[in-house]
């Protein structure tokens, strides 16, 4: 049995290794590794204990990295049985170890993902219908009742919601145990943002202090750099700040 545990763990391990690479050397060829990912997904589904064989880190980093792979191109969606398999395997993790933060960020940012391909098209057709290019940003965002309760609006906070409720606690438990990062502060920041601009004016305010929180505890954690579009929306939004 151990023998058999090496080997599994060796081609698992090699199979996220060639993902990783592609992703890390050639992105552009993302795609071609689409058969690579489904490897790994029929590898663990026929393994009778994944956990107990792999191991839980290799077991996040196979999710991570099967994730990482298909949301390549996410403004446009992704191989949706992957992607659920994923959440389920996430939320299989979750219920063995809840306070696993990094269970948790796994989980908060495979639904921020899902979202990408809904929100993408709200923002399009925002653009199409006014002359601004830039995305909305807190207190100009001009939302009426009926588009906030349109289809895609109310299907964008359906996916985000779930993104809140985990990074939340993904933060929260990294704080307690002295793992807080920079790049979780931002992933749930970015969460926020997103959720504000698909909520009613009337509300929104709340989504974008958490998220000021948010980038303000990101921003003075030492040797951790905010994004260029992060950055842009502390400083558009100061009137928020402390």
């Amino acid at each position: 049995m151990d023998h058999q545990k090496q080997k599994e763990t060796a081609l698992c391990e090699e199979l996220i290794g060639r993902i990783q690479s592609v992703l890390d050397n050639r992105s552009r060829e993302w795609q071609s590794y689409l058969p690579t990912a489904r490897a790994i997904i029929v590898l663990i589904n026929g393994l009778p204990s994944p956990l107990e064989i792999l191991g839980v880190d290799l077991y996040m980093e196979a999710l991570t990295t099967i994730q990482r792979l298909v949301y390549q191109d996410a403004d446009n969606g992704a191989e949706m049985d992957v992607v659920l398999w994923c959440e389920r395997h996430w939320t299989i993790l979750l219920e063995r170890s809840p306070d696993n933060y990094k269970a948790l960020r796994g989980h908060g940012h495979a639904w921020l993902l899902r979202s990408q391909e809904t929100l993408a098209r709200i923002y399009r057709d925002q653009r199409s219908s006014s002359d601004e290019t830039s995305l909305p940003s807190a207190r100009t965002n001009s939302m009426n009742d009926s588009l906030v309760s349109s289809h895609d609006y109310v299907q964008a906070r359906d996916l985000l919601r779930p993104s809140l409720e985990s990074f939340d606690r993904a933060i929260e438990v990294a704080d307690s145990n002295s793992e807080l990062t920079g790049e979780l502060l931002a992933l749930g920041a970015e969460a926020y943002i997103n959720f504000g601009n698909v909520s009613s004016p009337r509300t929104n305010d709340n989504y974008y202090q958490k998220a000021i929180h948010y980038l303000q505890s990101a921003n003075v954690i030492e040797g951790f750099s905010l994004d260029d579009h992060l950055k842009q929306f502390l400083d558009d939004n100061s009137r928020y700040l402390d």
